[in-house]
């Protein structure tokens, strides 16, 4: 179903554009796209908008898919399921575990469900299948978790991100660790799989050109059980140890890295220290300071009410998912009329909002711009917890690099292996 940015759409997509507005009147309460909806009729006759969203609820993300899930329906919730005078339907799907599955359900969503815009996504591998499909579609996506850089790489004006690239997060603390640390000499100790090697590679870029140097690279297989032969690798005439490891393996790598007594300091991508494993992870995290967009730590109103609105608990992905409904409010209130794909496409690219993280807003790639907080962890009320020590403000997808410049760059994943000096 080809288009033109002009507008020019083939019959086909021209046709599913009528039935999605044809969706927008009235109330249809069945179960498609793999999970519940909400219909919700907006109170003031501005009719009702639908959304998909695509998340996993089965596989090993699934804890992280219902977390996006719920920060969403909380969010909507908040709301009495009305954003900026439009009611909100919306119609779940499992994202599945491969490209295929997930490229399925996302044509379940726009030609049964009628979705107007989609919002989610975890897997990297399963967005990359599923942007193109809904920019043929003429479906405007809101990416909630996935992580690749390429995925906000080239202007499609139809994909936008409120998550971070991998590379995006890990940036600050690489000047941060060498020029406020002071530690001159790093070991890049990380997952050998995509993430692992642009989150890595955003911290030794800015690091080395801080005036530091990677003196060794480390990198274990997704999955790894016993992370101690990898511990023991590192060199102890080293300054600290950058860690990327998100999900269990943190929680392993930690372990080992405390039971084989490796007396560095370390510093980490954000997702290797999350609320979401921080309890389990226990003491041997204590001390890691990390760097990402968000921390329940932060004092804002904003954050306050994600916060209550889940008991108290809070972590990236629910955030992600609360964004991302304060981002599709802030784009519908742009709207005149009735919602179309083609008007909250162009609504998303203006939003700014104050999220719990601080403010954000999208680059001309669809990536977002928001503050990155340097945190550590801490004790505080019996509990361990991500403080906040330093706050890096409009972090984009570029760093400080000039963006023509930066995509020059060699992409990470050829760039393993060539940062320890």
């Amino acid at each position: 179903m080809a288009k033109t940015r002009s507008g020019v759409r083939t019959a086909a997509v021209t046709a599913a554009a009528l039935l999605v507005l044809a969706a927008c009147g009235g109330k249809d309460p069945s179960t498609k796209g793999g999970g519940p909806r909400n219909d919700t009729e907006a109170t003031d006759g501005k009719g009702t908008v639908t959304v998909g969203l695509l998340n996993p609820t089965t596989g090993p993300f699934a804890a992280l898919g219902t977390d996006v899930n719920a920060g969403f329906q909380a969010y909507l919730d908040s709301k009495g399921g009305v954003l900026s005078g439009y009611g909100v339907k919306v119609a779940k799907a499992d994202e599945g575990t491969d490209a295929a599955q997930g490229t399925t359900k996302a044509r379940q969503l726009v030609e049964q469900d009628k979705a107007q815009v989609v919002v989610g996504l975890v897997n990297s591998a399963i967005a990359y299948a599923v942007a193109p499909y809904l920019e043929q579609s003429d479906v405007p996506l809101l990416i909630t978790v996935a992580g690749a850089d390429g995925l906000t790489r080239k202007q499609n004006g139809n994909t936008f991100r409120l998550s971070y690239t991998s590379s995006q997060d890990a940036m600050p603390l690489g000047p941060y660790t060498c020029k406020e640390l002071g530690k001159r000499k790093a070991v890049v100790l990380g997952l050998d799989y995509s993430f692992g090697w642009e989150a890595a590679g955003g911290f030794a870029r800015t690091y080395e050109d801080a005036g530091c140097q990677v003196v060794q690279e480390i990198y274990a297989p997704l999955g790894t059980q016993d992370w101690g032969p990898y511990v023991n690798q590192v060199k102890k005439d080293a300054d600290v140890v950058y860690v990327v490891a998100p999900g269990q393996d943190g929680v392993r790598l930690l372990k080992a890295y405390r039971d084989f007594g490796v007396k560095l300091p370390v510093v980490a991508h954000g997702s290797t220290v999350d609320e979401t494993i921080l309890p389990t992870e226990g003491a041997t995290a204590e001390g890691v300071v990390s760097s990402l967009h968000y921390t329940p730590q932060i004092d804002s109103p904003a954050n306050k009410a994600l916060l209550d609105a889940h008991g108290g608990k809070g972590n990236q992905y629910l955030e992600d998912g609360w964004a991302a409904g304060m981002a599709l409010e802030a784009a519908l209130a742009r709207l005149d009329g009735a919602p179309t794909p083609a008007g909250i496409r162009a609504a998303l690219a203006a939003v700014k909002v104050d999220a719990p993280r601080g403010p954000v807003s999208f680059d001309a790639y669809g990536q977002a711009v928001y503050p990155v907080y340097i945190r550590k962890v801490e004790a505080k009320d019996g509990k361990r917890v991500n403080a906040i020590v330093a706050t890096v403000p409009d972090v984009n997808q570029f760093g400080t690099y000039d963006p023509a410049t930066y995509l020059a760059f060699p992409g990470y994943d050829k760039l393993k292996g060539s940062w320890a000096k």
